[in-house]
């Protein structure tokens, strides 16, 4: 009886035992390879999406920026005017006036302005540096209230943004209707979900459609 007994508590030991029998190091190391080769090959799609992230969220800012100072300008019924500069470093601002402002200098005293507020949108609040890359077209604009249009025809901008790989590009181009558009560089730096910037310029269009 006593054999029995010892015997079967032998077996249920030695099955407790396997059953939490902890992880061999084959399988440990077998373990941490798999996962670094996951990573590894992760690891490249996930910077493209943050640079695409980068590139994209201040397209997104710098056009909502520009859309929100045409709108003040039609429901306060004043002209709204636009500044940009890009010297040491690159800022847009506005302020409600038919001359310039300043959007570099805080202590000025036409810094830009609206409601006595500031209204600027720098590298610094844009929380990427050197997104911006190139600046062409007017550097101040002004939006005539009762159009929505410039007030000056001849009026255009365009910015270029880079990712900070430089692999890809997005241009934001407003024309003199005040329409803006996201698209993209060239279809070698092109991102997904903006379309390729047309060869024609929005001013031409713009000046035909009239």
């Amino acid at each position: 009886m006593i054999r029995r007994n010892l015997s079967i508590r032998s077996r249920v030991n030695s099955h407790t035992s396997r059953r939490h029998r902890g992880f061999t190091m084959v399988e440990v190391m077998m373990s941490i390879v798999l996962i670094a080769i996951g990573a590894a090959l992760a690891l490249p799609s996930y910077s493209e999406m943050i640079e695409k992230r980068k590139l994209t969220n201040g397209a997104e800012q710098l056009a909502s920026f520009v859309n929100t100072v045409q709108g003040i300008s039609t429901r306060t019924n004043q002209i709204v005017t636009v500044t940009v500069e890009d010297e040491d470093e690159w800022c847009i601002g506005a302020s409600v006036s038919e001359d310039e402002c300043d959007c570099a200098d805080e202590s000025s005293e036409t810094y830009c302005k609206i409601d006595a507020q500031a209204f600027v949108l720098n590298e610094e609040l844009l929380g990427s540096s050197d997104l911006v890359n190139n600046i062409s077209g007017s550097g101040t604009f002004s939006y005539d209230p009762i159009r929505g249009l410039f007030t000056n025809l001849s009026d255009s901008l365009t910015m270029e943004l880079r990712s900070p790989n430089g692999d890809y590009r997005l241009n934001l181009m407003v024309n003199n209707t005040g329409r803006v558009i996201l698209c993209s560089d060239d279809s070698g730096h092109s991102v997904p979900g903006y379309d390729v910037c047309p060869t024609v310029s929005l001013v031409e269009v713009a000046e035909v459609s009239e």
